[in-house]
């Protein structure tokens, strides 16, 4: 507890006797004991201090004492002992009737109790007390610790923290859902939800402050590898002392090493369900049947469709949770993998209403695209991803559009691509684009721009070149083709 005003009063052995004061400022914390006989000991208090002094070098009449004890004030003492001396045998009362204006406790020090012994009472008293915090802030991060090894290590955290600090705590997902807390707390999520765009748009946050209810909340990321996985929110009447705040720091270290350890959990799953999916597109289903079993990891039995979503930059993340995510891929049991970044693909069986869902999965998501095959034996699902594959390429397609494989593969010039004649007419027609002595490799140059569906920045990156330069090229594509490369039937053969 910290030490006040009143505390000393109440020190029999000092024998401190109150001139004046309201009673309210008699519970204000005491930081230190400054003894100081200076007209003006302002520019040495930092706030909280007891100022100690016998008046031997102040002139204490009523404009002069009404000017010290305003200099004390803006400083930020708490209270004035006056010690009985040869100077002054007892407070002066225009120091008493200045102190009761600027509402300063003025304690009367006996000559018997002397200075020396006051600043070592208030030094021993706050030693004590940090060392008590101090013991305190270590039982509570030890009992913090042993909460993170409980099986539902988020709940008890935050259970415990509350306890510590004796407040309330509420444990928020990334989009401000509520994850766990303390059940009086609950009443707080929609206000502080309210204030969360506000921390995610603040560059290098790392926490914000603000009051509700009376109350002083404070709300803390926390971050995984650089993204905020989730929030920390503290409350209670009172501000934290610099021990809680240690406390509340263990607590998002805590719950920080929570959620990566279930991140590099999710990164394994993902892993294995990459390594099910290529063992089934390359032919080998029993193989990808194992994998499966060997990794826990569900592989679709029977017929299959196979499907690849993707988004241009900037969403990657947004498509790979949200497939993951999927109420309806997930009640079908499909498998969901990150084929490459931005790239999303499907094994799921074929149901009612599975392609509906995999459209409304796009529809959810900015400039998602994707392509399906029909429901294909597992044998045959390397050609049906082959299919899947150059349908989606070749098809820039609009956003939110889920395109049919089987559809475009029956349409148009597709259906012949397996032809020497076609692939004759290909050559022929790509051959200017592969002229001999060429600095240009506009052929490569126009692979890149169709794998990575008409964007010019991405193909822009991934060939090395300023998009200017691109665009450039792309124009001697065109004029050698004799047209625009936009064409799906045109594209296909390159």
């Amino acid at each position: 507890m910290p030490l006040t005003v009143q505390m000393l009063l109440e020190r029999s052995e000092l024998g401190l006797e109150l001139a004046v004061g309201p009673a309210r400022a008699l519970d204000r914390a005491v930081t230190w004991a400054l003894i100081s006989e200076l007209p003006d000991p302002s520019p040495y208090l930092e706030g909280g201090e007891l100022v100690l002094t016998t008046g031997s070098r102040l002139a204490l009449g009523q404009a002069a004492s009404r000017e010290y004890l305003d200099r004390l004030v803006a400083g930020g003492a708490v209270a004035l002992g006056f010690g009985a001396s040869s100077f002054y045998q007892k407070v002066p009362q225009t120091l008493v009737d200045a102190a009761a204006d600027a509402g300063l406790p003025v304690l009367a020090v006996p000559a018997g109790t002397g200075f020396a012994a006051m600043s070592r009472l208030v030094a021993e008293h706050l030693s004590d007390e940090r060392q008590r915090e101090l013991n305190f802030a270590v039982s509570a991060q030890r009992d913090l610790t042993r909460a993170s090894l409980s099986p539902y290590s988020s709940r008890a955290i935050a259970v415990r923290l509350a306890k510590a600090i004796r407040g309330w705590t509420l444990l928020l997902d990334a989009q401000g859902g509520f994850r766990a807390g303390v059940p009086a707390a609950r009443m707080h999520v929609a206000r502080v939800r309210i204030e969360l765009p506000r921390l995610r748009d603040r560059a290098n946050s790392a926490s914000l402050s603000m009051s509700i209810a009376g109350e002083s909340v404070v709300v803390l990321p926390l971050a995984v590898r650089g993204r905020v996985q989730g929030f920390l929110v503290v409350g209670r009447s009172t501000p934290l002392t610099t021990a809680e705040q240690a406390i509340v720091t263990t607590a998002v270290s805590l719950l920080c090493a929570e959620l990566h350890s279930a991140r590099g959990v999710l990164d394994s799953e993902r892993q294995h369900r990459l390594a099910v999916f290529k063992a089934a597109v390359a032919g080998e289903v029993e193989l990808a049947t194992s994998i499966g079993q060997a990794l826990d990891t569900d592989f679709p039995e029977g017929d299959l469709r196979v499907a690849i979503l993707g988004v241009p930059s900037g969403h990657e993340r947004e498509l790979l949770e949200h497939a993951e995510g999927d109420h309806g891929l997930r009640s079908l049991r499909a498998l969901v993998a990150e084929w490459e970044r931005g790239r999303v693909v499907v094994l799921m069986p074929p149901a009612e209403g599975d392609t509906r869902t995999l459209e409304a999965l796009l529809r959810r998501i900015p400039l998602a695209r994707g392509a399906v095959s029909d429901p294909t034996p597992p044998g045959e699902l390397g050609a049906a991803w082959d299919q899947v594959r150059a349908v989606f390429t070749s098809s820039p397609g609009d956003a939110g559009v889920l395109t049919c494989a089987g559809d475009v593969a029956t349409s148009g010039l597709m259906r012949f691509l397996d032809s020497d004649e076609v692939r004759g007419w290909a050559a022929a027609l790509l051959a200017p684009l592969s002229e001999p002595g060429g600095k240009i490799d506009l052929r490569h140059t126009l692979r890149t721009f169709l794998a990575h569906n008409g964007q010019s920045d991405a193909s822009a990156t991934a060939l090395g070149i300023h998009r200017h330069t691109l665009r450039y090229r792309m124009g001697k594509v065109a004029e050698a083709l004799g047209g625009e490369v936009d064409d799906p039937a045109s594209v296909t053969t390159v």
